[in-house]
């Protein structure tokens, strides 16, 4: 177990360093190229991800194939098919690296039992699903309440740094409008 490890779990300050231990025997360090498809929709995903370096997209595709961005994770964050961490069952979503990654890769079925003996672990299991459910929350009211030009605003205010890293198409996708859309969007804001 190295630094890098111990430091990507700071904020679960519970975790004590057994705990990290027992975590770090069933994680690898894996890396993917930007463009490459991580996890499929059909497959399962036998792995929850802690982004160290890049940002993973989740997407799903419309009957009509097009994709709609439903999550952009980036450092600190934790990303997994919802299907596959909940259910044990196939995908039905797609991950996929939009900069070259650098994350841990936590394997579900370890992860799961060892939170059936392990307090802290079923916590931090607790704290992420807690973290997950409120972040889908914030994603249905972000659709529900917000214009698109107040949603775009929203995430120049929240994540000014996925403006600058993610392409034009993905950034529209994930607000819910069209690349043509997005740039006239963009344009008031500057005009403002």
């Amino acid at each position: 177990m190295n630094n890098s490890f111990i430091e990507a779990f700071n904020r679960f300050k519970f975790l004590k360093i057994q705990d990290l231990s027992a975590i770090f025997r069933f994680s690898s360090f894996k890396s993917f190229k930007k463009g490459e498809i991580i996890a499929r929709e059909g497959h399962y995903c036998e792995h929850v991800f802690m982004i160290r370096k890049g940002i993973i997209r989740t997407y799903i595709l419309t009957p009509d194939a097009e994709e709609k961005t439903i999550k952009l994770a980036k450092e600190k964050g934790f990303t997994a098919c919802a299907n596959s961490f909940l259910y044990q069952k196939p995908s039905t979503e797609y991950l996929e690296a939009i900069e070259d990654c650098k994350v841990f890769a936590f394997n579900i079925k370890k992860i799961n039992e060892a939170a059936s003996s392990n307090i802290r672990i079923m916590r931090l299991l607790h704290e992420s699903l807690k973290e997950a459910m409120a972040e889908a929350v914030e994603r249905v009211e972000f659709f529900t309440i917000l214009s698109p030009e107040q949603r775009y605003e929203r995430l120049l205010e929240e994540s000014p740094d996925l403006i600058q890293r993610v392409p034009q198409k993905f950034l529209a996708s994930y607000i819910g409008v069209t690349t043509v859309s997005l740039s006239r969007i963009r344009n008031r804001i500057i005009s403002k």
